[in-house]
């Protein structure tokens, strides 16, 4: 590109805490914000209602309202290139349980408003499910260096590609012990690593929040979780924490629901 991108970072339904993780180091901020334009980031820009076209849009939140989808349709329509930022983008995190919980166990969390109106048909949605999306970097935040490398890959016209490995993988390489092994429902087996396995590291175990390995094997996966002395219904309640949508449609595909 010979004239900077135009680079837009939005947020719908969530925490803000994907759009933080890009701004968390000063540093950060600086290095992307000289490679790019910067048209559009609540949390920097005291101007964000842009309304040209853009190269690269940066989304992050589960699509929940129909504000939110009206908003992601309009920003789909200005963009060369969108990007779902975040677990609640890329997988439906927290609020996609809605999905398969009864009601009864989540209308006291509503506001005294109205707000059932305003939810969209179909319930809370990752972002794929509403529009086309050509890249995700997952995470719960999302590793700021991962941000980093997908600008610079973009706009050096090479392809980006997300870590395909899971956790266990890189946990292996910093020498954790595992966590299944002291009876924890640890998803590391079956979840997309490029985390650096920071929460295993630490000693707590993986919630999922990078979504499901291209080859997950969920079979195999309750096989070894059964001889571990953890049943099959334990696991799935904390697959659907991050990725219960990802989750119930694999579990449908195996023949396991």
């Amino acid at each position: 590109m010979t004239d900077k991108a135009r680079v837009g970072f939005y947020g719908i339904t969530g925490c803000a805490g994907c759009l933080l993780s890009v701004i968390f180091n000063e540093d950060e901020i600086l290095d992307i914000a000289g490679a790019v334009d910067i048209v559009a980031f609540p949390f920097i820009k005291g101007e964000n209602d842009h309304e040209g076209p853009l190269d690269i849009v940066f989304i992050e939140g589960t699509v929940v309202s129909t504000d939110d989808e009206a908003m992601v349709k309009k920003l789909r329509q200005r963009s060369k290139i969108v990007v779902a930022l975040g677990s609640c983008a890329c997988v439906g995190n927290i609020p996609a349980i809605k999905q398969y919980v009864p009601s009864e166990n989540w209308n006291s969390l509503e506001y005294d408003k109205n707000i059932q109106n305003q939810c969209r048909e179909g319930g809370p949605v990752p972002l794929h499910k509403v529009i086309p999306v050509e890249f995700s970097i997952p995470g719960c935040p999302p590793d700021r260096d991962e941000i980093k490398t997908f600008i610079k890959e973009v706009l050096m016209g090479m392809t980006f590609r997300n870590y395909k490995d899971p956790v266990c993988i890189e946990c292996k390489l910093y020498e954790n012990g595992c966590l299944l092994d002291e009876g924890e429902v640890c998803l590391g087996p079956i979840t997309a690593g490029g985390c650096h396995a920071i929460c295993t590291t630490k000693g707590l175990k993986c919630y999922g929040c990078r979504g499901l390995t291209d080859d997950a094997n969920l079979t195999a996966y309750f096989d070894l979780m059964a001889e571990k002395g953890i049943s099959k219904e334990d696991t799935i309640k904390t697959m659907e924490i991050f990725m219960a949508i990802d989750v119930h449609e694999a579990l449908k595909k195996e023949g396991l629901e």
